[in-house]
């Protein structure tokens, strides 16, 4: 990569964990690191089931995606799911000044492509 585009680039990290956390920081190399753990209790509660339900067909081997097909919920519905949490927790960080326009337009670019991977995802398979 170009050492111009280097302070452009942005880091998508997604880490699991069972509570919310989100942060925005720009590291040492002018990198924003965007950095979200999210909080299954919530998604379980969008997807119409217990944490307890969750975990075992998340053992089972079933990404979310899966999840939600199986109660009927739309594909859509669920990449809207994840695309509301990301623009609500983007826009925290905007107001606090550590996103700029140009950093929140690099990550919305690639957003769809990140949350599609994530909610296709089960390493139990």
């Amino acid at each position: 990569m170009k050492n111009a585009n280097k302070v452009y680039v942005l880091l998508f990290i997604v880490v699991f964990s069972f509570s919310t956390t989100v942060y925005a920081e720009e590291n040492k190399e002018g990198i924003l690191v965007y950095h979200v753990k999210y909080d299954y209790e919530a998604i379980s509660k969008f997807l119409g089931m217990t944490v307890q339900e969750y975990d075992q067909e998340w053992r089972k081997g079933l990404s979310i995606a899966e999840m939600a097909e199986k109660k009927g919920i739309a594909r859509r519905d669920v990449e809207g799911y994840f695309y509301q949490f990301h623009y609500e927790e983007m826009q925290k960080w905007r107001k606090k000044g550590v996103m700029t326009e140009k950093h929140y337009f690099h990550l919305v670019y690639g957003l769809a492509d990140e949350i599609e991977e994530f909610i296709d995802r089960n390493p139990n398979r």
